[in-house]
C-alpha cells in the first residue's frame, strides 16, 4: 500500500513563476513538449553514464526510449522514459524550488515585460523546462522511480502554489508525466494536444534529433471480414516519429537551417534563434565533431560571475559533462554547442578531462575555428559581425589580456 501524500508548498520564487506561467499570454504553447522531451533525454543521458560505474542499473539489452501516449476521453498526455529517475530529495529539489541564481531578476522581468513577444523572449532565456507542463495542464502529476532504488515517489499539483508528494506502489525505474490538459482553445493558441497528428508534427519539428526512440501511441481502425460480417477493428501501436541520429553526426545536406535552429533551443533554451551555427569536423592525431551557435542576443547575466558557460561534452554519443567550460577559454563563454568525441575514455573524471592533453588540444582546436569564424563574418557579413560585435564584443576584449597566444 502507498503511504499517504503530505502536502507541501512550493518556494516562494517559484510560486511566482507559476503564476506567471498560467495567467499570462502564450503564442507558442506547443513548447511544452519540447521541454518535457528534453527532460527524459537528459534523464537517459544521465543513467547511461552512471551505469558505466554501475552496470548493474542499466540491464545489458535494455531499449532506452521515450514514450508519449495521449487519451481523447479522459483528457490526458503522458510523457514517461527509462532513464535515471528521481528520489523525494531529488523531486523536492528539482521540481518544489528554482535552484537557479537570478531568479528573482527573472520574475522581475516577466512582470515588466509589456508584450506577448517580449514575455516569450524571456521565457526561453530563462528555460521554464518542466514548469512548461502549466501552459496546457490544469493538473501534472509525476510518479519517478530512482535507478538503484525501490522507492516509488509521486508528486502532484495544480499549480496553486501547493503541491503534495507521497510514496506510490512500485513501478520501474524511471519518470512518467501525466498532464491533465486544459480544454482545447484555438482562438487563444490553445490546440487540442490529444490529437496524435499533431503531436507527431510537434515532436517532428522540434524533436526529432533527440538520439533515443520517441514512441508516439497511434490508434488505427480497419475493416476485418466481408459483406454482413464486416466490421471495424481498432488497434493501437507504438511508432517512432523521431530519426534519432544526432544532429551534429548527419550530413550537412540532410540538415535543414530549422533543424540546426531547434536544436540551438533545446541546449541553450533560448527563444531567440541563433545569430550564426558552425558544424566542425577534426581528423587527424584527434578526431572529434562540434556543432557550436554564436547567440543572436547576450543574456541578462552573461557579466555575472554566476553565469553558467561551456559546451557540452559527449564521448560515443553519451554525454559525459553538460557544460564543460574547459573546452574554450572564458572570453568565448556566449558560445553554445556540442562537442562529440570518440578518442576520450567513457569513464574519464572530471578533474582528469581538465588535465587531459586531448581536450587542452580540442580547445586549441576549437579556438582557432572560432577565431578563424569570426574573421570570415568580418570580412564576408560586415553587418551581421557588427549585431555579433554589439552583443559580445566586450568579452573578446577580455581576451587580449588573457590569450597572448591568439592576441
Amino acid at each position: 500500500m502507498s503511504a499517504p501524500k503530505e502536502t507541501m508548498q512550493f518556494q516562494a520564487e517559484t510560486r511566482q513563476l507559476l503564476d506567471l506561467m498560467i495567467h499570462s499570454i502564450y503564442s507558442n504553447k506547443e513548447i511544452f513538449l519540447r521541454e518535457l522531451i528534453s527532460n527524459a533525454s537528459d534523464a537517459i543521458d544521465k543513467l547511461r553514464f552512471e551505469a558505466i560505474g554501475r552496470p548493474d542499473l542499466l540491464p545489458a539489452g535494455e531499449e532506452l526510449a521515450i514514450k508519449i501516449e495521449a487519451d481523447e476521453e479522459a483528457g490526458t498526455l503522458t510523457i514517461s522514459d527509462n532513464g535515471i529517475g528521481m528520489s523525494r530529495e531529488e523531486v523536492i529539489s528539482h521540481i518544489g524550488t528554482i535552484a537557479k541564481s537570478g531568479t528573482r531578476e527573472m520574475i522581475q522581468k516577466m512582470k515588466e515585460a509589456k508584450s506577448e513577444g517580449a514575455v516569450n523572449e524571456l521565457i526561453g532565456q530563462f528555460g521554464v523546462g518542466f514548469y512548461s507542463s502549466f501552459i496546457v495542464a490544469d493538473k501534472v502529476t509525476l510518479k519517478t522511480t530512482r535507478a538503484g532504488s525501490n522507492e516509488t515517489v509521486i508528486w502532484e499539483s495544480t499549480g496553486d502554489g501547493t503541491y503534495s508528494i507521497g510514496a506510490a506502489d512500485a513501478a520501474p525505474r524511471g519518470t512518467v508525466i501525466t498532464l491533465h490538459l486544459k480544454p482545447a482553445d484555438p482562438e487563444n493558441g490553445l490546440d487540442d494536444f490529444r490529437k496524435t497528428w499533431h503531436l507527431e508534427r510537434i515532436i517532428k519539428r522540434y524533436s526529432d534529433f533527440i538520439s533515443y526512440p520517441i514512441y508516439l501511441k497511434i490508434e488505427t481502425e480497419t475493416e476485418e471480414g466481408e459483406g454482413d460480417s464486416k466490421k471495424k477493428v481498432k488497434k493501437t501501436e507504438y511508432k517512432i516519429v523521431n530519426s534519432m541520429k544526432p544532429i551534429w553526426l548527419r550530413a550537412k545536406s540532410d540538415v535543414k537551417d530549422e533543424e540546426y535552429n531547434e536544436f540551438y533551443k533545446h541546449i541553450s533554451h533560448d527563444w531567440n534563434e541563433p545569430l550564426k551555427h558552425l558544424l566542425y569536423r577534426a581528423e587527424g592525431r584527434i578526431e572529434y565533431t562540434a556543432l557550436l551557435y554564436i547567440p543572436k542576443k547576450a543574456p541578462w547575466d552573461f557579466f555575472y560571475q554566476s553565469y553558467k558557460s561551456g559546451l557540452q561534452l559527449y564521448v560515443k554519443r553519451v554525454m559525459v559533462v553538460e557544460a564543460f567550460e574547459d573546452l574554450l577559454p572564458r572570453y568565448l563563454r556566449f558560445v553554445k554547442g556540442v562537442v562529440d568525441s570518440s578518442d576520450l575514455p567513457l569513464n574519464i573524471s572530471r578533474e582528469l578531462l581538465q588535465q587531459d592533453r586531448q581536450i587542452v588540444a580540442i580547445r586549441k582546436g576549437l579556438t582557432a575555428k572560432l577565431l578563424s569564424f569570426f574573421q570570415d563574418m568580418l570580412n564576408k557579413e560586415r553587418a551581421v559581425y557588427l549585431e555579433f560585435y554589439r552583443e559580445f564584443g566586450n568579452a573578446l576584449k577580455e581576451g587580449v589580456n588573457s590569450d597572448f597566444e591568439n592576441r
